[in-house]
């Protein structure tokens, strides 16, 4: 198995020879995790950094019965708790090749794997990482038929809104301090949206990262937007008007047309779209479809997403 760009920058491609199946997997990204779960390989897993952001109701209860361990927080995992559970496998992400704490780990013996699926610019091109948990695990044709299902939902979707004339306006993102967080205009969330039918504000942006703008630049721009999806940690419209009073300024606001990724979140923040909705993007389309052109998936019942009260 070779992953041409481990990390960002990477001088050189890492290949990977994994002869044996594991038995004991240590994963670092909750992006890891539904793979493990559609594979059926799960119960593999015995160790992971900050178990209470976990979302999988089945992973979950691994957590719970003790079977999977919290080895401390990502970037400064506890070396005698890792070397104890005694994996097969550390799957790790590096955005840089810094982490000294993974250095250490390989230093010990525990061979890493460097799962780089966070560089991806498209939704399916993240989803198709399944392939590389299905190398790890020995599992290539179910790996590959299980994307090929997501890629036959996703293209039949696309299908619903490709001429689509009436394209509502979609903003996105809210204030961090004095500054608004949105994708930009070639990211990934953007093009879900265009798949979706619907026209986001910042399309022409040709950054793939996410824009940091002033208030009055967003407001100048997007404040006649139709519809405004995804709003971080604020769950309530009373919530985002508390943080700001001017979002009630902007019409998606005014009218009702607010929605975010909260359908399904646990106990204690953890948001099931971060962790489950990069391997299902079929999911998450059409959802957005359910939001922007509901007449053309009547009845659909959302999993990720859901209006602001």
């Amino acid at each position: 198995m070779i992953i041409h760009e481990p990390w960002p920058g990477a001088a050189r491609p890492q290949l990977y020879s994994i002869k044996e199946v594991p038995k004991r997997v240590i994963c670092t990204s909750t992006t890891h995790l539904p793979f493990l779960e559609m594979l059926e390989v799960e119960t593999t897993l015995v160790g992971f950094p900050g178990t209470k952001y976990i979302s999988s109701d089945k992973i979950r209860k691994g957590v719970e019965n003790g079977k999977i361990t919290d080895i401390g927080p990502d970037g400064g995992m506890n070396l005698e708790l890792v070397l104890s559970l005694e994996p097969d496998l550390l799957i790790a992400f590096d955005m840089g090749r810094e982490s000294g704490s993974l250095d250490k780990i390989e230093e010990a013996g525990i061979p890493i794997v460097y799962n780089a699926d966070f560089l991806e610019t498209s939704a399916l091109g993240r989803a198709e990482w399944i392939k590389f948990f299905g190398a790890v695990f020995h599992k290539q044709q179910l790996a590959d038929s299980l994307f090929h299902n997501i890629v036959t939902r996703y293209d039949s979707l696309c299908r619903l809104t490709k001429g689509i004339l009436n394209r509502p306006t979609v903003l996105s993102g809210v204030l961090y301090g004095d500054h608004w967080f949105l994708p930009g205009g070639q990211n990934w969330s953007s093009q879900f949206i265009k798949d979706a039918g619907g026209q986001y504000i910042w399309e022409s942006d040709t950054s793939s990262g996410w824009l940091e703008l002033s208030f009055e630049a967003v407001f100048e721009k997007a404040n006649g937007s139709d519809y405004w999806i995804g709003t971080s940690t604020f769950n309530q419209l009373e919530e985002l008007s508390n943080q700001d009073s001017r979002y009630r300024e902007f019409e998606a606001y005014d009218a009702g047309r607010v929605f975010n990724y909260s359908k399904r979140r646990n106990d204690f923040g953890g948001y099931d779209f971060f962790e489950s909705g990069y391997a299902r993007p079929d999911l998450v389309l059409a959802d957005l479809i359910g939001i922007l052109h509901p007449e053309l998936l009547r009845g659909h019942e959302f999993y990720y997403f859901q209006r602001l009260p």
